[in-house]
């Protein structure tokens, strides 16, 4: 019987939250200059709320040099579900802690929280887009663009079982936010 009961609860528990793992291209635009690179951003659900987590934030400024940022994490986000398409909207000021990379000697997020972020994301289980304005122009005299496109390993971004033409349609969808 006790076996039964810690199987249910266990069931529970991951009915309760799913992680996943988006990794794709991050397109960084700092007044009007853009660097891209390979990142990972994770998207977390409990009970009915995200987390998004994108950590370890690095700017590629080019010629071999990295400035270190930190991570961007929000919790407790709502999302609103359209076709299959979750979103995500975000317009607060935000804290952003330190990275853990080892080989960034300087972490500039914390030195300079609280960030002033607007955060689009979009979504479904295996793809995901999102669009990130940060207005540092009274501070850093910068205004900073993000955006990333990914998807989950699988590519079944239209979850129909198949890898198709279907899901690169179903991608632009979501890129264009036409849901």
């Amino acid at each position: 019987m006790k076996k039964a009961l810690l199987l249910v609860a266990g069931f529970m528990c991951a009915m309760a939250a799913w992680a996943t793992d988006y990794t794709g291209q991050l397109t960084v635009t700092v007044n009007g200059e853009a660097h891209q690179m390979s990142t990972k951003i994770n998207l977390v659900e409990e009970g009915g709320k995200y987390n998004f987590s994108l950590k370890n934030f690095i700017l590629d400024l080019g010629d071999g040099f990295t400035m270190g940022v930190g991570n961007i994490e929000l919790e407790g986000l709502d999302a609103v579900e359209a076709y299959g398409i979750k979103t995500i909207t975000v317009d607060q000021d935000i804290m952003i802690t330190e990275g853990d990379d080892p080989n960034i000697d300087q972490w500039i997020g914390p030195n300079i929280s609280p960030v002033p972020i607007v955060l689009t994301a979009r979504f479904n289980k295996q793809v995901l887009s999102v669009d990130i304005d940060i207005d540092m122009s009274s501070t850093l005299q910068q205004i900073i663009k993000v955006n990333f496109v990914g998807n989950t390993p699988a590519g079944d971004v239209n979850g129909d079982g198949k890898i198709n033409v279907s899901d690169v349609t179903a991608l632009i969808n979501i890129i264009l936010g036409v849901i």
